[in-house]
């Protein structure tokens, strides 16, 4: 490993090496308040469930399998609750920009775990999506959310675990892990399309709700709040959250930006 010189912004360490910069740990690191709401899944009340990196692959010990668009995650420790009434409240490591040089602009993923209807079953063709809903709510400090309009949660891209899958319903991880970091590109659209033409689609995405924290008119945010509304008819499930990576090219300006800021604010 290259070794790097290193600035200090705000408690997060920014590591540059010419055009790369290391960054922190993009999935919440914290569970800053769960209330389960009514009738929340039972057996999938732990908070601690959001917390990391999505699931890749689910099942172990009972129907192992990939995580695709049409095999999402369902266990206990994969997934938290959240019932009719209820929210969970999120941390990140440090704090995500609203960056337009991010891919389509998306500055943070959700994912949950909805999925297509095999309308193919079991070649795996694209339906209509099962499952979603909920209200995503941001903020830079604990008490100053906004709500960003027309978000739902978990309602945009089923989870993908792996890039070079050919079996939507693979009983062995696959060996080139996706990107949790990478959005889809909003304007795709997988309603009857083959699984292999979906991995296509994705382009190495991982998948996930994409959301702009520009619409929620904010620069920056490190706070995440996921809500159940009352009357949505069905509890929601959450799996995790991910900051979106930089796009090339523009990630040794944003680090040498901000270690100009590190080294402003130590004077």
């Amino acid at each position: 490993m290259r070794s790097c010189c290193v600035g200090r912004v705000a408690a997060t360490v920014v590591a540059v090496c010419g055009s790369v910069v290391s960054a922190s740990d993009p999935y919440a690191t914290a569970v800053m308040g769960y209330n389960a709401g009514a009738n929340p899944a039972a057996g999938f009340t732990n908070p601690d469930a959001a917390l990391g990196e999505p699931t890749r692959f689910t099942g172990v010990g009972v129907f192992p399998g990939a995580v695709t668009p049409f095999n999402s995650p369902y266990m206990p420790g994969e997934l938290v609750s959240i019932g009719e009434g209820g929210s969970i409240t999120l941390a990140l490591a440090q704090p995500v920009l609203n960056d337009p040089a991010n891919p389509f602009g998306i500055d943070l993923l959700v994912f949950g775990n909805a999925f297509y209807i095999d309308t193919g079953f079991p070649a795996g063709v694209a339906g209509p999506l099962f499952g979603g809903g909920g209200v995503v709510e941001v903020a830079s400090t604990l008490d100053s959310w906004v709500t960003v309009p027309g978000v739902q949660a978990v309602s945009q891209f089923p989870t993908l675990g792996y890039a070079d899958l050919t079996d939507p319903y693979s009983t062995a991880p696959g060996n080139v892990p996706t990107d949790f970091t990478r959005p889809v590109d909003p304007a795709f659209n997988p309603l009857g399309l083959s699984f292999a033409q979906i991995v296509a689609g994705y382009n190495g995405s991982g998948g996930g709700t994409g959301i702009d924290i520009g619409l929620a008119g904010l620069s920056s945010i490190q706070y995440v709040r996921i809500s159940n509304p009352v009357g949505s008819g069905s509890a929601l499930q959450i799996d995790g959250i991910a900051a979106v990576a930089p796009a090339p090219g523009t990630v040794g300006m944003l680090g040498l930006v901000l270690l100009a800021a590190g080294r402003r604010t130590r004077r």
